[in-house]
């Protein structure tokens, strides 16, 4: 399913069965703590309540005229925070899937990246575009020990979208991890 109609299906499905939402998202545990919370609180409030018992086997309208409202607002109001919560764990997971991918294409260019400049090395063109040794050092940086691998590379953030130095393990931008550095 589309991430954009994870959350509000989820929002739905937790506003007619607490939890419902949480468990379409996979979170049984929370599922099940919700739908206790509201299960419970409802049944300890109407417990401790003098309203007289009600029917279950009569019509929904019947039932809910039976509910005096000092018990179906807090009931309402975990309904509605369940839902709220079904709705954020949603869209947390459509961005940390979002992430995901972003990290995933930025490996994928900086392992692009890192082959190409092995490849212009292999063919005899140094990191001036000079002649090589055959080694990966051109003439021009073979006096000064300086090979193209001890220049930093950069790579663009997956989380902010500027350059930044790939040798680090964050970005130094949003100094926000970067994904390669766990994958390697």
């Amino acid at each position: 399913m589309r991430r954009s109609l994870r959350a509000p299906v989820a929002a739905l499905l937790a506003t007619f069965v607490p939890g419902l939402g949480h468990l379409f998202l996979g979170r049984l545990g929370r599922a099940i703590v919700w739908h206790v919370t509201v299960v419970g609180g409802a049944l300890a409030l109407y417990s401790l309540s003098d309203a007289d018992p009600v029917d279950p086997s009569e019509s929904i309208a019947d039932v809910t005229a039976g509910i005096p409202p000092e018990i179906a607002l807090p009931i309402s109001v975990l309904v509605g925070l369940s839902a709220v919560d079904a709705f954020l764990v949603a869209r947390s997971q459509a961005a940390e899937a979002d992430r995901a991918d972003a990290a995933t294409a930025a490996i994928r260019r900086h392992a692009a990246e890192g082959s190409e400049e092995d490849a212009v090395g292999r063919h005899g063109l140094g990191a001036r575009g000079t002649e090589s040794d055959g080694l990966g050092t051109s003439d021009a940086t073979a006096t000064t020990a300086e090979t193209p691998a001890s220049e930093p590379a950069n790579v663009e953030c997956p989380h902010c979208g500027r350059e930044t130095d790939a040798t680090l393990d964050f970005c130094h931008w949003c100094t926000e991890p970067l994904p390669w550095d766990d994958a390697e």
